[in-house]
């Protein structure tokens, strides 16, 4: 019986010590601030795309920042790698607003236009990216930077595909503007 319960409480404390572990692996690409701001324009899908817009550009322009300061060369493979992996989970975020709001036909077409505008200029960057880092800077980052030219590339075509039902919908008059006036 002894046996048992010491046996419980070791299986108990690695599930807490792996439960902690995975939290600290997973980050959150919002600061405290941006989290506010998200709160505060959750009824309105087109600012709320105009703001994720805004943060995932922040990430790209820090990027860019980090590529022309020759005092951050130590750990600029890491810091760009991080940056990256959060423009990514920006970007899915993106596209998971888009499918929510679209599936309660709330008005997003003004911010689905912002997304489509952006993520053009962001494919573009991320390819020059690719093109000149250097190549030991690079296969630090190449995981992570080949996935974020897939999600602006999906994020892109999701986000077109979403204006044409969006603009369907606003033909049909099907459309509303505040996501808590929803009538489902």
């Amino acid at each position: 019986m002894m046996r048992q319960i010491r046996a419980l409480v070791c299986v108990v404390a690695l599930m807490c010590c792996w439960g902690q572990y995975s939290a600290a692996q997973h980050r959150d690409p919002l600061s405290e601030k941006e989290i506010d701001e998200m709160r505060e324009v959750a009824d309105y899908p087109n600012k709320r795309l105009e703001l994720m817009v805004g943060f995932a550009r922040a990430r790209m322009s820090s990027i860019q920042k980090l590529r022309a300061d020759p005092k951050s060369a130590a750990d600029r493979p890491m810091q760009i790698h991080d940056l990256l992996q959060d423009f990514t989970s920006l970007l899915d975020e993106i596209d998971d607003n888009i499918d929510m709001y679209g599936s309660h036909k709330t008005d997003m077409r003004n911010g689905l236009k912002l997304v489509i505008e952006a993520d053009s200029e962001w494919q573009i960057q991320l390819r020059q990216l690719k093109e000149k880092s250097p190549a030991e800077e690079l296969q630090q980052y190449s995981f992570v930077l080949t996935n974020a030219l897939e999600a602006a590339r999906d994020n892109g075509d999701s986000a077109r595909k979403a204006l044409d039902e969006q603009n369907t919908l606003a033909q049909q008059k099907k459309l509303i503007k505040v996501y808590s006036e929803r009538p489902d």
